[in-house]
């Protein structure tokens, strides 16, 4: 249940924001469009706050719908031209940290048994019975008041209401029956049910104009199904009633609801049919009824909501359509989504008393709000599915595995290494694993449980001899992963792109454990992160100064490469050759480092970035650079060789 609270408060968050927007500019709205279309809006946002599917969720559905472009895309092209990935073009997600002192258990005694819940769990079973609470109370109200209004009420056996009635189903093309009841308690004319729709009418003396107007009002609110609309936004106020936005959400699209109802019954109609409409809604403005419910339309309300219908009624200019301001709001919304996320850690402790002695040393900050700015996408051009790498933001981290349907979970702590200048990660259960050699970590129960990464260079690699590599060696494509049965041993790999370079993150596990191991091993692997993440290039220098360095970018071609051209010097093994794209302008990070060959050979030496600008003026032939760029900044310049 608390799971289902966070994906409600995470929804309840992102939407509020537009819920915000939409409130400020709501005068404005107003006045230049339509109101259906603000009102579409609302139900658009309703929606939104019923459905938990939450960020991560929905960033995986746009990944999908990017990578199928992909593969469409290069089914098209003649030749196989590598995709890079744009480090700053990442999705970028805001997580709310839930203060540690809400996933703190707490001990409670309860007999002999301790029972250990924490404030989140306590906040979760509150939202739960505030929501059934009010659900109830909505319900129990309108199934009262149906009750009574079928009891005390009579149905309406009066030819000219009937006549009336009959002529609007068939102009407005309405195929239901529907009963017209008469009710002395009646708030104001109103439809009323969900199956079987019943038109209420207060006990009054109507004429006909008022008839007319009153009937089409009622019959255009039940052809639109906003009965059921007023379901739906109770539902959403319900899941969301500690949020105060969307109570004001419910009563504006109740507004709105109206007001658009308004033009559909004037809709076409001249400004004398629309001055008597709002006659025959003023002439019935200063009757008092004794109850109300919020699952029936209503033909009039406040005194303050009535002037709004009639400015918007008598309006005698035209409103535009408001399709893009619905789609940039749905666009909005989304987008919104995928931003925030609330997260909540848990820890782990051997007892009671352990937890409250060590409570100080494990808590986590009361709130942070993390950018996961280091997300780096995964390139899906493999036949499989590949998961994001997420940066680690925290030591350590509670891992969730589902064992033969049951949920466990460990504590891990982030275990952080790299291969030449890269670093990676990995979160290992505590006490369960142990380095075997470089790059491999093995369980300390059993030798056949393992866990590797490796890294494949752009430079000498490329995805497809990658690929080749493990199925030459009897690898085969499942579920977005090379398996391999090795006698008893099931081995499986992920291939991961980041920048061109291509990273495997392997594990290995008898085939008898796969309810156990089977089920902890990719949980594991997908916390793996690259946390460093640093491009490699080759280049000459166009200029240095203030900060900034141009460089002329190389291509570092080797004999293995698949850019190889037969022209090339094969007894040197490399070339270098001119990338066609222009020159790039980088700024020099604060800390960078800068070395030179001494006499343009061995051993290096290290300069000051103003020793080495003074190095750059006084040299008569230009020179091979390696340069060492993150997150567009370069971090080292390193003299290659004096061509």
């Amino acid at each position: 249940m608390t799971n289902v609270f966070l994906a409600f408060l995470e929804i309840s968050a992102s939407t509020s924001l537009v819920i915000t927007v939409l409130l400020l500019v709501t005068p404005l709205l107003n006045k230049r469009y339509a109101a259906k279309w603000k009102y579409l809006i609302w139900i658009f946002l309703a929606l939104r706050l019923l459905i938990p599917f939450r960020g991560a969720d929905m960033q995986t559905v746009m990944e999908k719908l990017l990578r199928m472009g992909t593969r469409a895309e290069l089914q098209f092209e003649e030749d196989h031209t590598e995709i890079p990935t744009d480090m700053e073009t990442a999705p970028r997600r805001v997580i709310v940290r839930i203060p540690s002192q809400m996933t703190a258990p707490i001990a409670m005694q309860s007999g002999k048994n301790n029972s250990r819940i924490t404030l989140l769990d306590i906040a979760a079973f509150v939202w739960m019975l505030g929501s059934l609470v009010f659900l109830l109370t909505n319900l129990i109200s309108y199934a009262h008041y149906k009750r009574q209004m079928t009891k005390r009420g009579n149905v309406i056996k009066d030819r000219r209401i009937l006549q009336q009635m009959l002529e609007l189903k068939r102009e407005l093309h309405i195929k239901r029956t529907v009963q017209v009841m008469e009710y002395s308690e009646a708030a104001s004319p109103m439809i009323m049910g969900f199956l079987k729709p019943v038109l209420v009418l207060p006990k009054e003396e109507y004429s006909a104009e008022d008839v007319f107007f009153i009937l089409k009002h009622e019959l255009v609110h039940l052809k639109r199904g906003d009965i059921y609309v007023k379901l739906l936004f109770m539902a959403a106020n319900a899941l969301h009633w500690f949020n105060p936005l969307i109570w004001m959400m419910q009563k504006e699209a109740a507004i709105d609801m109206e007001l658009s109802c308004d033009e559909k019954v004037t809709q076409g109609a001249d400004y004398a049919v629309r001055k008597a409409y709002t006659e025959t809604l003023l002439s019935t403005l200063h009757k008092q009824w004794k109850k109300r419910t919020v699952l029936s339309t209503q033909f009039y309300d406040d005194k303050q909501i009535m002037k709004k219908r009639f400015q918007n009624i008598l309006k005698k200019r035209r409103k535009r359509n408001g399709a893009a301001v619905f789609i940039l709001a749905a666009v909005f919304t989304i987008g919104l989504g995928t931003l925030v996320e609330c997260s909540a850690g848990k820890e782990n402790t051997e007892d009671i008393t352990g937890q409250e002695e060590n409570a100080g040393q494990t808590e986590r900050a009361e709130s942070d709000i993390a950018d996961e700015s280091t997300v780096v996408p995964a390139d899906d051009i493999f036949d499989g599915e590949v998961s994001n790498m997420e940066a680690a933001a925290e030591n350590t981290r509670i891992l969730t595995i589902i064992k033969e349907g049951e949920p466990e979970e460990k504590q891990a702590t982030l275990v952080t290494t790299g291969i030449f200048n890269k670093e990676y990660s990995f979160y290992l259960p505590d006490g369960e694993w142990q380095k075997a050699e470089a790059d491999t970590w093995k369980s300390v129960v059993n030798e056949d449980v393992q866990l590797w990464a490796g890294l494949f260079e752009k430079e000498f690699f490329d995805r497809d001899r990658v690929e080749g590599l493990y199925t030459s060696d009897g690898y085969e494509w499942e579920n977005g992963e090379l398996v391999k049965l090795d006698e008893n041993i099931i081995r499986k790999v992920r291939m991961l792109e980041d920048n061109g370079d291509i990273w495997c993150v392997g594990y290995s596990y008898p085939i008898e454990a796969e309810e156990g191991w089977g089920r902890e091993l990719p949980v594991i692997a997908d916390t793996f992160a690259i946390t460093v993440s640093e491009e490699i290039m080759h280049g000459y220098i166009s200029a240095f100064d203030n900060g900034f360095v141009t460089i002329d970018r190389q291509l570092w071609v080797t004999f293995e490469s698949e850019d190889w051209k037969p022209e090339y010097n094969a007894d040197a093994g490399f070339e270098v050759v001119d990338a066609e794209e222009e020159d790039i302008i980088y700024s020099i990070h604060e800390d960078c480092t800068f070395f030179i060959l001494e006499n343009h050979y061995d051993p290096s030496i290290e300069l000051s970035e103003e020793e080495f600008a003074n190095y750059l003026t006084e040299m008569e032939y230009p020179v091979l650079w390696i340069f060492t760029v993150k997150e567009g900044q370069v971090m080292s310049i390193t003299e290659q060789y004096l061509p």
